[in-house]
């Protein structure tokens, strides 16, 4: 579970900033167009290295790609990601309603998905 809980964490990390949130709508519902970090910067309305920055904390977090073309760095979301951190979601809340009587020691958790992928 602690795990789920750190990766949980960087998501909503890379989440919490209003322009990341922007950056990514953008190119989670951009499929067809190709967008690099110019495109990036006017749709969004700020300077192009404040448009990297942004774009390399989500590439640290695994959460959008690029493709290189050319001399152009292309990029889009890494989806298999996002379903992933949406099925840890929904396990950190589904666990929300349950009564914890192992005082916080989730590898001791007989509910957590961990704990059922060993057994």
């Amino acid at each position: 579970m602690t795990d789920v809980v750190e990766d949980l964490s960087q998501f909503f990390k890379a989440l919490g900033d209003p322009t990341r949130l922007k950056l990514l709508r953008l190119l989670m519902f951009n499929d067809e167009n190709k967008l690099k970090v110019i495109d990036l910067a006017e749709k969004i309305g700020i300077s192009q290295p404040a448009i990297t920055q942004h774009i390399n904390l989500l590439k640290e977090l695994n959460l959008i790609k690029s493709q290189k073309e050319q001399n152009c760095n292309y990029y889009y979301v890494n989806k298999t990601k996002f379903k992933r951190f949406k099925k840890r979601l929904n396990v950190m809340l589904e666990m929300s309603y349950m009564r914890c009587t192992f005082e916080g020691k989730c590898s001791d958790c007989p509910n957590n998905p961990q704990q059922k992928k060993e057994n």
